[in-house]
């Protein structure tokens, strides 16, 4: 059978692939697909669906630029909004004849002969295009640590990835592990149902107090109205003032110690007992890690049938978890709110991608270190796009897209006007870039700061914080508005 030919494949229904077929859309290119290895679109918001999950950065900003006048109900909005407003989009702007759902991608190939990217799904079925979008976000497969005696565990293991929601709690002894973004939502809520609760803590997490009013709601508007524009005005002024901060930690290292300093002494306030409220204090600087906001987290460590398990975990035993220096915790449920393999090889995106001389994408990354123009190309990978490569993530994923989408369609119509096969980043222009990268890399918090006992995502094996971009949001936008197709050979 012969494949299926378009000019555009998308892999990859979440928040960046339905962007990057929106964007095409609206721009009257309609020779595309979109290739969804689920049932259903949405990407994170799809899979994710634990008790407490919210947005955790104003939705004013989680939201595609075009589309702003959606009737969110909360400020921080739930996770099940999130999932309507992609849908909504989806519907509105024409996505869902061009979706194609249970197609997971294997691998993809660059054939030098023809200038096209050769698709296989696992299944067998073949699908080739000009141009490939890889938009398999970073969010999509679950981590959960190889803790020795795992199978031996007689009780419910969930992870907060793949809630399983006919699982119930009540009364149940539960124990969390993990304290990072998805820890903090969904602790509350499982205090609120069992008997007793252990939360198992490798490294304490950065919390500020989070204000969560309810938003007038509305039918779904064409045009947000001017109290919609100014939230996301000052959403987006905070979050590249927190970015300009991280980024520039040698400038802003007196501000920023002396923010770190107010919210530390707000987080000892919320814990009744001083010894507790000194285990949930971070040692490291605020933006070594993804730091989060709540209001009711730390006061669950109030409550009587709350523990706090600093000590490392040494092995699950039938009844519950070991921790070093012998104690057992007796659970009936646990829960990994471990976050998500990020960095790991063959994962970013989530196939096997081979370029110009059969060069695999995640072996070059292996010996060359991750690297990326712009976040959207590799040299030696023609013709293929990334929605969210090496040093380019952020506070907000929609603003980090909306970028990258304009610098990869301004490159697509380029081509298209000028007759061009092939797309692909000049030579001296991705050195320069990778070196200027990896140059300013090193004025970060993640190397200049304090972030040694942080254990973050951000850190790949290499030792590079290689997932977070090191400019601003501003930054980055006005660079690659500047540069647009220059840094690119067209043939």
């Amino acid at each position: 059978m012969s494949p299926t030919s378009v000019e555009v494949l998308i892999v990859g229904a979440g928040v960046s692939g339905i962007g990057a077929a929106i964007e095409l859309l609206r721009r009257g290119r309609r020779d595309l697909l979109v290739l969804e290895g689920a049932q259903g679109l949405g990407g994170t918001w799809r899979d994710n669906t634990y008790p407490g999950i919210e947005v955790d950065i104003p939705v004013s900003s989680y939201c595609y630029r075009f589309e702003m006048g959606f009737p969110w109900s909360r400020l921080y909005a739930p996770g099940h909004e999130v999932l309507a407003y992609l849908r909504h989009c989806a519907t509105k702007y024409g996505v869902d004849p061009y979706v194609r759902y249970g197609c997971r991608v294997r691998s993809a190939a660059f054939d030098e002969g023809t200038n096209r990217w050769s698709v296989e799904l696992a299944d067998g079925r073949r699908f080739e295009s000009r141009f490939l979008i890889a938009a398999t976000g970073l969010f999509s497969t679950p981590r959960v640590p190889p803790f020795p005696g795992l199978e031996r565990f007689e009780g419910t293991t969930l992870h907060t990835a793949r809630w399983d929601h006919a699982v119930s709690l009540a009364g149940k002894r539960v124990g969390v592990v993990g304290t990072g973004a998805s820890a903090v939502q969904v602790v509350p809520h499982v205090a609120r149902e069992a008997s007793a609760l252990t939360v198992f803590q490798r490294t304490p997490i950065w919390i500020s107090p989070r204000f969560n009013p309810a938003l007038r709601r509305a039918a779904p508007s064409a045009r947000p109205t001017r109290r919609q524009r100014l939230r996301r005005w000052v959403s987006e002024l905070a979050l590249e003032l927190l970015t300009y901060a991280v980024v520039h930690y040698g400038r802003m290292r007196l501000w920023l110690g002396g923010f770190q300093r107010v919210v530390r002494a707000w987080m000892r306030r919320q814990v009744r007992d001083p010894a507790v409220a000194r285990k949930l204090l971070p040692d490291y600087d605020l933006g070594c890690k993804r730091p989060t906001s709540s209001s009711d987290y730390l006061a669950t460590f109030n409550l009587e049938h709350v523990t706090l398990e600093t000590s490392p975990i040494r092995e699950l035993v039938p009844e519950g978890v070991a921790v070093e220096g012998g104690a057992v915790h007796a659970l009936d449920v646990l829960v990994f709110a471990t976050g998500f393999q990020t960095t790991e090889q063959g994962n970013q995106p989530s196939f096997q991608v081979r370029g110009r001389g059969g060069v695999e994408l995640h072996d070059f990354w292996e010996r060359n270190r991750f690297q990326s123009y712009a976040g959207i190309a590799v040299r030696g990978f023609p013709n293929l796009f990334l929605t969210h490569g090496p040093y380019s993530g952020g506070f907000n994923w929609f603003a980090m897209l909306e970028t990258h989408l304009g610098q990869i369609l301004g490159c697509l119509e380029h081509a298209w006007a000028t007759d061009r096969r092939r797309v692909e980043v000049n030579a001296e222009a991705y050195r320069r870039y990778v070196a200027a990268t990896a140059e300013l890399a090193e004025r970060t918090v993640f190397k200049a700061g304090h972030c040694a006992s942080a254990r973050s995502y951000y850190v790949d094996r290499h030792g590079d914080a290689s997932l977070p971009s090191p400019r601003t949001p501003f930054q980055r936008d006005r660079w690659a508005k500047a540069r647009g197709v220059a840094d690119f050979d067209f043939a």
